[in-house]
């Protein structure tokens, strides 16, 4: 092992670039972030997806091991089962710090404000909708106008603060919606006391120098007040527009393991946690090590299969097949570098290697028999590779194991 550096250690190598002082100096980087996790409401958006409150408990349980602070607990003035929980989360004693929004109905706000307040929330979201479709939907009304929505934020956020509450600006749509608008409704939002200014990509539609764009943007009307980021992933984009809000200042950002989430999900937990940690050295607060674990539960409550191709934790993410990357796992207390960017304990994986029709050269079978202790292994390869190949052309890939046995069968 080389110096140890950020990006070449014994937990990981990625790339120098990443931490190159040039590229670092046209960043904003938050020495920390903070997840605030969405697995409740959004998790519970994805189609097919209930979570009884037990099984809410248990994630939420986990989600404070794995050293999340924040919980986004849904509309709790509106929906009893997300009441039932934000309220049991502060009946337990966990310290999450719960979080729900406000209906679009404004005849209810008042009650919804009581209501969350009943269970002890910590930050009640009001939803700005700037977008004429949206309001139009919202409302019923063709009439009301974006500038409508932004009169009423000082009484909606003194209201909550009356009652006993803190209040969140949550800027629905906040990619489509006008950005002259959108500063406006800011500014007042800090005026009159909002906590947070959280920024919506509600159906993922920023490209990535947009959303560095619209942080820089919004960033010195904030001041002081922390920006958040929530981003949908119908283009595949949520993991990186939420990388490059943090890049520019976001330090409260929106995550659901396994990307769950209605239509395409929301931004993956897991991806982004391991890119901060790893690429950026931002610190999350999240144990690594328990990833893998808290995402194959996710994935059994939920119902909802990880793709095998999952970056993090899926399961093909440390299973090797070609030919190198296979010799290189096997060799791993000394190469393991070589075809992994860090090491899969780290996020609670272990490393696992198969042989199938990209791993015949002779070297990876040849570098096995060695380590059986097999002398003159040139010798039988021919036959053990025909055998190998046998076996792949029936069953696709043949495991260590068996390999194992096919070589003993004629090298004994």
């Amino acid at each position: 092992m080389e110096e140890k550096t950020k990006w070449f250690n014994n937990k990981w190598w990625v790339s120098p670039l990443n931490y190159s002082d040039d590229l670092r100096d046209s960043f904003n980087l938050p020495k920390r972030v903070y997840v605030r996790d969405s697995i409740i409401r959004e998790g519970e958006e994805t189609p097919g997806v209930y979570y009884t409150l037990d099984q809410k408990i248990k994630i939420v349980e986990q989600l404070e091991e794995l050293g999340v602070e924040h919980i986004d607990c849904g509309y709790i003035g509106q929906v009893q089962d997300q009441w039932d929980l934000a309220n049991h989360i502060k009946e337990l004693g966990l310290k999450l710090k719960t979080y729900s929004h406000l209906s679009s109905n404004p005849s209810r706000w008042t009650d919804e404000i009581k209501k969350s307040l009943e269970a002890k929330l910590d930050y009640i979201g009001f939803g700005i909708v700037l977008t004429k479709w949206q309001l139009q939907l919202f409302t019923g009304d063709e009439n009301i106008s974006p500038d409508v929505m932004v009169s009423l934020i000082p009484s909606v956020l003194k209201r909550i603060k009356r009652l006993g509450g803190k209040a969140i600006l949550d800027c629905v749509d906040a990619t489509r919606s006008d950005i002259n608008i959108l500063k406006k409704a800011i500014e007042k939002g800090v005026k009159f006391g909002a906590n947070m200014v959280m920024l919506y990509d509600t159906v993922g539609a920023c490209n990535i120098p947009a959303i560095s764009y619209l942080i820089k943007e919004i960033k010195p009307l904030v001041k002081d007040i922390p920006i958040g980021i929530h981003v949908h992933d119908d283009f595949g984009l949520g993991t990186a527009s939420t990388i490059a809000a943090v890049e520019q200042g976001a330090i409260y950002i929106d995550l659901i393991a396994n990307k769950l989430g209605d239509r395409a999900g929301n931004t993956s937990f897991e991806e982004v946690i391991v890119a901060l940690e790893m690429l950026y050295g931002v610190d999350t607060g999240i144990e690594l090590s328990k990833l893998y674990d808290f995402c194959k539960f996710i994935e059994k409550v939920s119902g909802v299969p990880l793709p095998y191709n999952k970056p993090i934790v899926g399961r093909n993410t440390f299973l090797h097949e070609s030919e190198l990357h296979v010799m290189s796992a096997l060799e791993k207390d000394k190469y393991w570098m070589c075809f992994t960017p860090y090491r899969p304990e780290i996020v609670g994986q272990e490393e696992n290697i198969i042989f199938g029709p990209t791993t015949l050269h002779g070297d990876a079978v040849k570098m096995k028999c060695r380590q059986m202790g097999i002398k003159n292994c040139e010798k039988f390869l021919p036959q053990i590779m025909k055998e190998v190949h046998s076996t792949i052309t029936k069953k696709k890939f043949i495991k260590e194991k068996e390999l194992e046995l096919v070589i003993k069968q004629f090298a004994e």
